[in-house]
C-alpha cells in the first residue's frame, strides 16, 4: 500500500493502480488530474485496463516492469477509443508482442490499422480467466462514446468505470485559493492526493463538486435522466460485490455506497439546471 519511485500504488492482491497525472495551472495553484491505468495480475494472465496517456509511456512502461518483472503482458483493455485510455497501445503491443487488444474494439482497427491481427471483441457479459480470478467486460452505462464497456475483477471485487464517478474536490470561486478555472472540464486535485483513495481524501467530495464535474466533463448529462441507469448499476453491484471503483479520472474510490448516492443526486442537479 506504499507509493514508489514510479507512482504505483498496490490495491488489494494482483490488483494495481498504475498511471499518472497531468499538471496544470489554475489561478495561480497548481492542480493535477488523474490519468489512470490498473492492472490485474492473475496466476495465469494479466490485463491492463486502459494505457494512459502519452505523456505518461515511459512512467508506465516502467510500472509494468516494476510489477510483471519477466511476467509477459497478455491482454491490454482500453475502455474506449480516446488518447488517455488507448493513446499508449503502439508503445504496448511493441513492448509485449504477444499481447491482445480487448474489448469493443470495432473502430480500433481504423487508429491503428498495422495491429488489426491482435484485436479480439469482448461484449458486455464476456468473461477472460486470468488464472485464479476472472475479468468479465459489463456495460458502461455511463459513457461519451458508444463502444465503452465496463470491466470487473472479481479477484480483488473492482469495478473499473472509465470516465464513469469523476469528481473533483474543489469548485471554482473568484479569488478562492486553489479553485480550479472557469473553463476547467477535468476532476482535479491537490499535489500530494494523487495516490490516495477518496476516503482519504481531507474531505468526501460534495453533490456540488460531483455536478460540477460532471456537467462539464459529461456534458449530455445535462439533458438525459440517469435515473434508470443508477438503478440498473445497484443490480449490478448486487450481482458484482465490489468494494472498489477505479475511474480513469479521479481517486479510486472506497466508499462505493456513498458515491453512489454523491454521484446519483449530482446527476439529478445537473439534469434539472438544464431543464
Amino acid at each position: 500500500m506504499k507509493q514508489d519511485a514510479v507512482e504505483l500504488r498496490w490495491l488489494a492482491d494482483g490488483t494495481y493502480w498504475l498511471g499518472g497525472c497531468l499538471s496544470a495551472n489554475a489561478q495561480g495553484q497548481e492542480v493535477h488530474y488523474h490519468v489512470s491505468s490498473y492492472l490485474v495480475v492473475g496466476s495465469k494472465s494479466t490485463l491492463l485496463v486502459d494505457t494512459g496517456d502519452p505523456a505518461h509511456r515511459a512512467v508506465l512502461l516502467a510500472q509494468l516492469e516494476l510489477v510483471l518483472g519477466e511476467r509477459p503482458l497478455d491482454y491490454v483493455f482500453p475502455t474506449h477509443p480516446e488518447i488517455p485510455h488507448a493513446g499508449n497501445l503502439p508503445a504496448l503491443l511493441n513492448k509485449y508482442p504477444e499481447a491482445l487488444v480487448v474489448g469493443d474494439v470495432r473502430d480500433y482497427h481504423l487508429h491503428f490499422p498495422e495491429y488489426r491481427a491482435r484485436f479480439r471483441t469482448q461484449t458486455a457479459g464476456s468473461r477472460i480467466d486470468l488464472g485464479d480470478r476472472e475479468f468479465r467486460f459489463i456495460p458502461a452505462f455511463i459513457r461519451d462514446l458508444e463502444n465503452t464497456l465496463w470491466g470487473h475483477d472479481d479477484g480483488a471485487r473492482m469495478m473499473f468505470v472509465s470516465d464513469g464517478f469523476s469528481f473533483i474536490h474543489d469548485v471554482p470561486a473568484a479569488g478562492k485559493a486553489g479553485a480550479v478555472a472557469e473553463d476547467d472540464d477535468e476532476p482535479v486535485h491537490l499535489p500530494g492526493q494523487c495516490r490516495l483513495l477518496s476516503g482519504e481524501m481531507p474531505e468526501p467530495p460534495t453533490v456540488e463538486q460531483a455536478a460540477y464535474g460532471t456537467g462539464r466533463a459529461l456534458y449530455w448529462t445535462k439533458f438525459v435522466d440517469v435515473s434508470e441507469a443508477f438503478d440498473a448499476i445497484e443490480a449490478l453491484l448486487d450481482e458484482l460485490p465490489t468494494r472498489l471503483i477505479g475511474p480513469a479520472h479521479g481517486n479510486v474510490i472506497d466508499d462505493v455506497d456513498g458515491m453512489l448516492r454523491t454521484s446519483l443526486a449530482a446527476h439529478k442537479r445537473v439534469y434539472a439546471e438544464g431543464h
